[in-house]
C-alpha cells in the first residue's frame, strides 16, 4: 500500500444539513487494534503475522520463517497472567460502550454515533477484510478508523491504517464527481460515506494530562523518573522516537521539572531480542541511579501505555524486578471521551 493511500485518508466533518435515518448511526467510530492471544496455541501465528507486518519481511522468504520458534519464555508468562486478567478485548468493548454513551449525550447535534472496536487477531470472528466489509455495509455516512496507539508508528498504527485502507481500496469506489477520496461507495448497492482516519494524536494534551495526574501526587518520593516505551526500528523510527521525548518533556514541564529524568526504549513482548544500544531502558536506568543504586529510588512510567497490555503487565515487571524501580500504575482510566470531543468540536480538518 502507498504512502498516497494512506493519506487520502483524512479526518473531515460535514457541518453542513443532513438527514439522519433513525436506525442507522450517522456516524461509525472504529477502534482499531491488533489484540493479543489468550493461548500458546494462538500465540504463534499472532507472533507469525506481527513479525511479518513489524519487519516487513518479503513473500519470497516468509515461508521459511517457523511458527514453531515464535513462542518463547517471554510470551508463556504474558499469556499465563492474561489468562487471569479481564480480555484485553473486552476492556475495548467496554470503553467502546462508555465513548458511546458520552458522545451521543454531549454532542446531539452530530447524529446518532455508534462506536466499536476491530482487532486484526480475532480468527473467532471472521478475517480482518470480512469484517472491516461488514463495517462497510452498515450505512454509516460517515466511518472514522482510529487505532488504539497513542504514538504513531508505521508497525502499529500504520500497518492497521494500510491493512484497512487496502480493504476499502478493493472493496469501494470514489464517489464520482467528488474531488475528495475519502468518498466512497459500494458498487452494486446504494450504500456511500465518508471514511476518515484519527491516528496521529500523541502530541494531544490529553495525553501528557493523564500522565500528570498519576505523577504528580508520587513524584516527589522518587530522585528521577525513567519514562520508558516500547522500541520501533525501520521506517518512521526517529519520528515515533520525536514523539515520546515530546510527550514526556511536556509531562515533566507541567509538574515543574521536580527531578531528574531519562527515556528508555526496550524491546516490547512481541519483538525479537535485538539488543537497544545507549537508548535501552537499562543503560538510562544507570544513569539515573548513579554510583549510589540501594540509595536512589526510580519511578517507571510506560508513557505509550493508555490501557493495559501485555508489557505493563508482564514485560516490564519482569524487566525490572531485581532492580529499586518501582513501575507507576495507572490510578485512572485515559479519558477518551474527551479525545474525541477535542476532535469534533475544534478540529473539523485532522489530519
Amino acid at each position: 500500500m502507498s504512502r498516497s493511500s494512506m493519506t487520502r485518508l483524512k479526518f473531515g466533518w460535514n457541518l453542513g444539513r443532513r438527514h439522519f435515518s433513525t436506525d442507522r448511526p450517522a456516524t461509525k467510530v472504529v477502534l482499531l487494534h491488533f489484540g493479543f492471544p489468550r493461548t500458546e496455541f494462538y500465540a504463534k501465528d499472532f507472533l507469525f503475522k506481527r513479525a511479518l507486518l513489524y519487519y516487513n519481511v518479503p513473500k519470497r522468504i516468509q515461508q521459511f520463517i517457523p511458527t514453531t520458534l515464535m513462542s518463547n519464555d517471554t510470551v508463556r508468562r504474558c499469556i499465563e497472567r492474561y489468562g487471569e486478567r479481564e480480555s484485553f478485548e473486552a476492556t475495548v468493548n467496554g470503553l467502546s460502550k462508555e465513548v458511546e454513551t458520552s458522545l451521543n449525550r454531549l454532542v446531539p447535534e452530530y447524529g446518532q454515533i455508534s462506536v466499536s472496536s476491530l482487532f486484526y487477531f480475532d480468527d473467532l470472528s471472521g478475517t480482518f477484510q470480512d469484517r472491516v466489509n461488514s463495517i462497510l455495509r452498515e450505512r454509516s455516512s460517515h466511518i472514522v478508523f482510529m487505532p488504539l496507539y497513542s504514538h504513531f508508528s508505521n508497525s502499529l498504527s500504520g500497518a492497521l491504517i494500510r491493512l484497512v485502507a487496502q480493504q476499502i481500496e478493493e472493496s469501494t469506489i470514489p464517489l464520482s464527481g467528488s474531488k475528495d477520496n475519502s468518498q466512497r461507495f459500494l458498487p452494486n448497492s446504494d450504500i456511500s460515506f465518508r471514511v476518515s482516519l484519527i491516528h496521529r494524536w500523541n502530541s494531544h494534551p490529553m495525553i501528557s494530562q493523564f500522565w500528570r495526574t498519576n505523577l504528580e501526587d508520587k513524584v516527589k518520593q522518587f530522585e528521577g523518573v525513567l519514562f520508558v516505551a516500547p522500541v520501533v526500528r525501520g521506517c518512521g523510527n526517529t519520528e515515533y522516537r520525536h514523539s515520546v521525548w515530546a510527550n514526556c518533556e511536556r509531562v515533566m514541564s507541567d509538574l515543574g521539572h521536580p527531578v531528574p529524568w531519562k527515556i528508555g526504549f526496550y524491546n516490547s513482548w512481541d519483538d525479537w531480542p535485538i539488543p537497544i544500544a545507549c537508548e535501552g531502558y537499562s543503560c538510562q536506568s544507570r544513569s539515573l541511579i548513579g554510583k549510589h543504586p540501594f540509595e536512589k529510588r526510580v519511578a517507571v512510567v510506560p508513557i505509550t501505555a493508555l490501557l493495559p497490555d501485555f508489557d505493563t503487565f508482564s514485560r516490564l515487571p519482569d524487566l525490572l524486578q531485581n532492580t529499586v524501580i518501582r513501575i507507576i500504575r495507572n490510578k485512572s482510566s485515559f479519558d477518551f471521551t474527551n479525545l474525541f470531543l477535542h476532535n469534533f468540536i475544534w478540529s473539523p480538518l485532522y489530519t
